[in-house]
């Protein structure tokens, strides 16, 4: 029960206040536990951040979860969960101070911490195209680059891509990826060189 409060202050204080700014005795306080008891349960700060990071990875397969009951297309699923997963971080504020702060001070470990949220997004992907080759869904050369390929495409148009005129539509965005993997770039009856 102490360790959840604890991690639940953590997480309120770090969103608040960034990382580099809150200290062990800050989370003891906001916890109404000695400095003790925190570190009985965490060996250090950046411990306790992964097991806060944990926590949302679980919300994040929570999400995942949701959104591939909606369908068994792979793409659907693959364009369902990305958005949802990908606004899930948008939206977080959590995740705004911990990539903030990873920019700002160019902490490596924050950055790390980082690494494991979009290695857990690609994991996804790759099972899922694992899953689609293996029921004759989809036909790939190489799953690793498919894989890459996805994420960077929806990581490029819902995080970086911008414009003045309109809000970026993560559905509008979703569906063109889904139909660039789907039917490609040619017209119907272009020749593919082999």
């Amino acid at each position: 029960m102490k360790q959840e409060q604890i991690l639940k202050a953590a997480k309120e204080l770090f969103t608040k206040y960034g990382f580099k700014k809150v200290s062990m005795d800050e989370i003891a306080s906001e916890t109404g536990v000695t400095k003790k008891t925190v570190y009985s349960y965490f060996s250090s700060k950046e411990e306790l951040l992964k097991d806060v990071i944990k926590e949302e990875l679980q919300n994040i397969r929570k999400i995942i979860d949701k959104a591939e009951k909606q369908s068994n297309d792979f793409f659907v699923n693959i364009q369902s969960v990305i958005c949802s997963v990908i606004r899930y971080k948008n939206e977080s504020d959590f995740f705004k101070m911990l990539i903030k702060e990873s920019e700002m001070f160019n902490n490596e470990k924050l950055k790390d911490n980082l690494k494991i949220i979009d290695s857990e997004i690609k994991d996804y992907i790759k099972s899922k195209v694992e899953k689609a080759v293996n029921n004759k869904e989809i036909v790939v050369k190489d799953v690793n680059i498919i894989t890459f390929l996805i994420y960077k495409m929806y990581i490029a148009l819902i995080l970086e891509w911008h414009t003045n005129e309109k809000e970026v539509d993560e559905q509008m965005l979703a569906k063109t990826i889904s139909d660039i993997l789907k039917k490609g770039l040619r017209k119907d009856g272009d020749k593919v060189e082999k």
